[in-house]
């Protein structure tokens, strides 16, 4: 594919094409469409192609309809100049005007000769009963150059053959950490920005993502680049480079967090290979899991402690901690287990267990004393 700027077409021993059409196609020949009309006067435009005539186009993309280079002199050695891109409105603003960028798009170029400048000799040739003239006339073309360079996106300054199994090919040499034939997308490992064509107005480099070096795989997530999910490598949340395969225990979108039970202490950086450190915590006591920072571990809800050492509130008989028979808020003295018996109940609480709020009392497990209102 390529942004064609001009076609340019030299006569040999025959005049100029009275009527004919310059068209283009920009899937190798699969489907045309026309880029210019021309025809000996108003009329032929209209009846060849239902188009008025203009010289100079209003929109970017406009189909006009010329006359100037119908004429039948020369005779011989004739020349016509196309310009896509001169005389339209974003003619000076070519690389911010994407409506102008895709109007010059083609991969294939068709010149379609639909009648000859005959100097009315067809008519004399009936007059004269001479049905030979006609074999007189003919087109006869000895050149024909495009100018245009291949669409890279702003990525690159050249376009080269360097696939053996495509010769007739030309790829983009591209910059800024930008891939394919067209450098139309960010390389593996540089997507944590959405790709971007470059501009005059705007210059775009594809970055890297932020992996603090523990993996070189990362995917672009549209969702994460709007929720601001992401860090970048200046470190802005800004992107949404997503990496993947994550090594040395981490996890994550930066790979910023340790996997379950490992730790990352507080002076130990994110970048560094042995960022994450094993939780030593006991699986009888612990999630197996334990703070960043300290490593202290996440207990059973039965434990606590440093070292989930200890039984936790509401439960008694360590190591096994089994539940209380006595609630916690409504026992008095701290006791748990009173072998089946009748806990010691606070003034509020009631029932074998201390379980039930007292006549006068609501809102169990608080069991709040009832406010009155004397008349």
């Amino acid at each position: 594919e390529f942004l064609v700027a001009y076609v340019f077409i030299k006569m040999a021993n025959s005049p100029r094409p009275g009527v004919w059409a310059l068209e283009k196609s920009t899937d190798f020949g699969k489907t045309w469409n026309p880029w210019q009309y021309f025809a000996g006067n108003p009329n032929e435009c209209l009846q060849f192609f239902n188009a008025s005539t203009s010289e100079v186009p209003e929109e970017d993309d406009e189909v006009i309809c010329t006359t100037k280079f119908s004429k039948v002199v020369p005779l011989e050695n004739g020349e016509i100049i196309v310009s896509l891109v001169d005389d339209r409105p974003n003619a000076q603003n070519f690389s911010n005007s994407q409506k102008l960028q895709d109007w010059t798009k083609a991969t294939s170029v068709r010149l379609r000769l639909l009648q000859t400048k005959t100097l009315l000799g067809h008519l004399m040739a009936v007059r004269r009963q001479d049905p030979t003239v006609t074999r007189r006339y003919f087109y006869s073309i000895k050149d024909i150059s495009i100018g245009g360079r291949c669409v890279c996106n702003g990525h690159a300054e050249r376009c080269d053959k360097r696939d053996a199994t495509q010769p007739n090919k030309l790829f983009c040499e591209c910059h800024h950490n930008t891939c394919g034939p067209q450098c139309e997308r960010c390389c593996p490992g540089f997507v944590q920005k959405k790709w971007q064509r470059v501009t005059t107005n705007k210059d775009f480099m594809c970055e890297p993502c932020n992996c603090h070096g523990h993996t070189n795989a990362c995917v672009y997530d549209a969702e994460i680049d709007a929720k601001k999910l992401s860090l970048d490598i200046h470190g802005n949340y800004d992107g949404g480079g997503v990496c993947q395969n994550c090594t040395h225990n981490t996890k994550g979108i930066n790979c910023e967090q340790c996997i379950d039970g490992f730790y990352q202490p507080f002076n130990v950086p994110k970048d560094v290979p042995n960022v994450c450190h094993p939780c030593q915590c006991r699986s009888r006591f612990s999630t197996g899991s334990c703070e960043e920072g300290t490593g202290r571990c996440r207990c059973k809800p039965q434990y606590t402690g440093e070292n989930c050492d200890r039984c936790n509130n509401g439960y008694h008989n360590f190591p096994e901690c089994l539940p209380c028979d006595c609630h916690v808020n409504g026992t008095a003295e701290g006791k748990c287990d009173v072998g089946g018996g009748q806990c010691p109940c606070k003034s509020n609480y009631m029932g074998r267990k201390c379980n039930t709020c007292r006549s006068q009392y609501y809102n169990f497990p608080e069991c709040k004393g009832m406010s009155h209102t004397h008349v």
